[in-house]
C-alpha cells in the first residue's frame, strides 16, 4: 500500500464509485529523471511544480505533451520505430512525440540539451541570458526545440534517454495523466538548473536522505510554497516518484540504474480503504531491492 499524495486526497475522500461518471481520458505527459553520483550514493534532480501540473508538487523534470512536440527536428540515435518497441506503444508517431517531448522538457525546464553534432557529444552552454531566453521561448511556444537545435547545427541525441515505466493517474481524479518516465545520461559539461519565473525551485537531492526519514517536512519547508510547507516527502510526490526514489536510495552508483535492461511496464494506482483512510494499491510492482550500505 502507498500513502495518498496530498494533491489527490480531497478527490479520493469524496469519491463514490456507485455515483461516479466514466473516468476522464488521461492526457499524455513525460518526466525525465536526471541522475548523478554523489558522495553518499545516487543523486537525482527534483523540481517544484504547482498542483495544476498534475505531476505532483515535487517531481522529476516533467510536463504534459504539447502539439509542437510533433514538429520535425534533426534526430540521431534509435529511430521512432525502435522507440515504439522500447516504449511498448503501437504508434511510432506517438513514440517519437514522447521522446521529443522528453527532450523538450529537459531543455526548457532544466536547461539540459540532449544533442550531438556529427555523432560527437559536446558540451552545450545553455546558461546565461541567451540560454535563459531560448528556454523561455520554448516554454512559451514561441520557438520549438527543433529551432534551437538547427540554430546550433545539432541533432537530438535520443541515445541519451533511457525508458522507464509509464503511470496512469487513478480513475477518481478529474484531471488524469498518462506519464512516460525516462532516465537521462547527462551530456558532459551540462548542469540542470531551474527556469527563472517558471520552476521556482529545483536542486540535486539524495534519495538515501529523503527515504531515511520520509515523514520529515524539511524538503517541503525548504521549498516554502503554501502546498509544500509542513508536508512530508510522501505527500509531496506521486506514487511513481516515491517508488523510484525508494529504488534509487538503494543504489551506490548511477551506471547500474541507467544500464539496467527493463521491460516496458504500465502501472495504475487503485483507491482502497484502509480502516477509513484512503490509500493506493499498485499491482504488478517488482519486489523491493535489498538495501545497499554506503561506505563512509
Amino acid at each position: 500500500m502507498l500513502p495518498m499524495p496530498a494533491p489527490w486526497r480531497d478527490e479520493a475522500e469524496h469519491w463514490n464509485e456507485d455515483d461516479a461518471l466514466p473516468p476522464a481520458k488521461p492526457r499524455w505527459a513525460v518526466a525525465v529523471m536526471m541522475l548523478r553520483d554523489g558522495p553518499d550514493g545516487v543523486e537525482v534532480f527534483l523540481e517544484y511544480q504547482t498542483a495544476r501540473s498534475g505531476l505532483g508538487a515535487v517531481t522529476f523534470v516533467g510536463a504534459p505533451l504539447r502539439e509542437d512536440d510533433t514538429a520535425p527536428l534533426p534526430w540521431t540515435g534509435p529511430v521512432a520505430a525502435r522507440w515504439s518497441q522500447l516504449l511498448d506503444v503501437d504508434d511510432a508517431e506517438l513514440a517519437q512525440r514522447l521522446v521529443c517531448g522528453a527532450a523538450r522538457v529537459a531543455f526548457e525546464r532544466a536547461g539540459v540539451l540532449l544533442a550531438s553534432s556529427d555523432g560527437d557529444r559536446a558540451a552545450e552552454v545553455t546558461s546565461g541570458p541567451d540560454g535563459e531566453r531560448r528556454r523561455l521561448e520554448v516554454h512559451d511556444g514561441e520557438r520549438t526545440l527543433g529551432d534551437v537545435l538547427r540554430r546550433r547545427a545539432l541533432d537530438l541525441d535520443t541515445s541519451l534517454l533511457r525508458p522507464l515505466s509509464r503511470w496512469i493517474s487513478p480513475t477518481f481524479l478529474h484531471k488524469r495523466l498518462c506519464t512516460q518516465y525516462f532516465a537521462v545520461v547527462l551530456p558532459l559539461g551540462q548542469e540542470p538548473a531551474p527556469l527563472d519565473g517558471v520552476t521556482g525551485w529545483g536542486r540535486w537531492c539524495s534519495p538515501t536522505e529523503l527515504m531515511a526519514d520520509p515523514a520529515s517536512t524539511a524538503l517541503g519547508d525548504e521549498i516554502g510554497q503554501p502546498d509544500t510547507v509542513g508536508q512530508r516527502v510522501e505527500d509531496l510526490v506521486l506514487p511513481a516518484v516515491l517508488i523510484m526514489l525508494r529504488k534509487l536510495a538503494n543504489l551506490s552508483c548511477t551506471i547500474s540504474y541507467v544500464s539496467e535492461k527493463r521491460p516496458s511496464r504500465q502501472f495504475e494506482p487503485v483507491l482502497v480503504d484502509e480502516a477509513g483512510t484512503p490509500m493506493l494499491r499498485v499491482d504488478g510492482l517488482p519486489a523491493p531491492a535489498r538495501p545497499v550500505v554506503h561506505s563512509l
